[in-house]
C-alpha cells in the first residue's frame, strides 16, 4: 500500500494482537500523521533495509539478524507470558518424542523460540518442515504443527497441545517479545517516537472496543477476543528487555545465532 508523502511510513503486522499497537494511528483522533501497511515482520524488515519504511513492527530474530542497521524505538512492543495461545505446537495423541514440525506461515522467532524450548525442556533436536494447509495435514507431514498469531488463537484443533509462550515463562520466569518496532539508526526520528506512544497507549485503553470491531472477522464473541488481549504486555519496559536478552542468549547457545545482539534503544 502506497502511503502520501507527508506521512510516516509505519509497517505493522496483521495479527490481532498487533492492534492496540496501531490503534491510534488506524483510527487517528486529528489529521493522520502516518500511513499503515500490513505485512509480516520479516518483509517489515526488509523494507526498512530498503528505506521504504520509516519505522516498522518486527520479531526479535529479524532485530538480531540486522541489529547492526536497527535501533528499537523505546516502550513499544508487545510481550506475553503464561498461556498466551500465540505459539502453539499441535501434537499426536500419545507421543513421546518430537524430531520433526511442521510450519506454514511464521516467524523465525516462532520456529526458534519451539527449538528452544524443545531443546531445554525436552532435550530433542528437531527438523523443520514447511506444510500449508490445516493441522491435520501438517501432521501427516511431521510429529508437531506450528501455529503462531492469529492461526494459533483461532485454531480449532482440540488434540494435545503445547504452549510456548507458557514453557518460555517456566524456563526463564521472564515474558516473551513477540514485536518489537525498530528503524534505521540513521532514520530514527522523535516525532515518529511520541506517536507511536501515543497510539499504543490509546489501544491499551480501548481493548473493548477493539475486540468488538474484530468480532465478525473472527466469529468469536467480543468478550472472548478482550480477554485474548488482556494476555499481553504493551510496551518494552525492563522485564520485556530482559526476556529478548535471553532468547538471544539461548539462541546463540544452540548455535542459531552468531553472536549475542546488542539491544539498541533509541534516545
Amino acid at each position: 500500500m502506497s502511503v502520501p508523502e507527508n506521512l510516516f511510513r509505519l509497517g505493522a503486522v496483521p495479527d490481532f494482537y498487533c492492534r492496540p499497537l496501531v490503534y491510534g494511528i488506524e483510527y487517528p483522533e486529528g489529521p493522520a500523521l502516518a500511513g499503515l501497511s500490513f505485512e509480516t515482520a520479516g518483509v517489515n524488515a526488509e523494507r526498512l533495509l530498503q528505506d521504504e519504511l520509516d519505522a516498522g513492527l518486527i520479531g526479535p530474530i529479524d532485530f538480531a539478524r540486522n541489529s547492526s542497521d536497527f535501533g528499537l524505538y523505546p516502550s513499544i512492543g508487545v510481550a506475553s507470558r503464561y498461556e498466551s495461545r500465540t505459539a502453539v505446537l499441535c501434537l499426536h495423541q500419545n507421543l513421546r518424542k518430537i524430531t520433526s514440525i511442521a510450519v506454514g506461515v511464521v516467524t523465525s522467532s516462532d520456529i526458534i523460540l519451539a527449538k528452544i524450548i524443545l531443546s531445554e525442556k525436552f532435550e530433542q533436536e528437531v527438523t523443520i518442515v514447511p506444510v500449508l494447509g490445516s493441522v491435520e495435514q501438517m501432521l501427516l507431514k511431521a510429529d508437531a504443527a506450528l501455529l503462531a498469531g492469529n492461526a494459533a488463537f483461532s485454531s480449532p484443533w482440540n488434540g494435545p497441545k503445547l504452549d510456548l509462550v507458557d514453557e518460555w515463562t517456566d524456563i526463564t520466569e521472564l515474558p516473551f517479545v513477540h514485536l518489537l518496532c525498530a528503524a534505521r539508526k540513521d532514520k530514527q526520528q522523535e516525532e515518529i517516537a511520541s506517536l507511536l506512544l501515543s497510539s499504543q497507549k490509546q489501544g491499551a485503553a480501548s481493548l473493548s472496543l477493539i475486540a468488538s470491531q474484530h468480532a465478525r472477522t473472527f466469529t468469536f464473541p467480543a468478550e472472548v477476543l478482550e480477554g485474548q488481549l488482556e494476555r499481553y504486555e504493551y510496551g518494552f519496559g525492563d522485564e520485556a528487555r530482559q526476556g529478548l536478552g535471553e532468547f538471544f542468549r539461548y539462541a546463540f547457545y544452540l548455535g542459531i545465532l552468531p553472536d549475542v545482539p546488542e539491544i539498541e534503544v533509541f534516545g
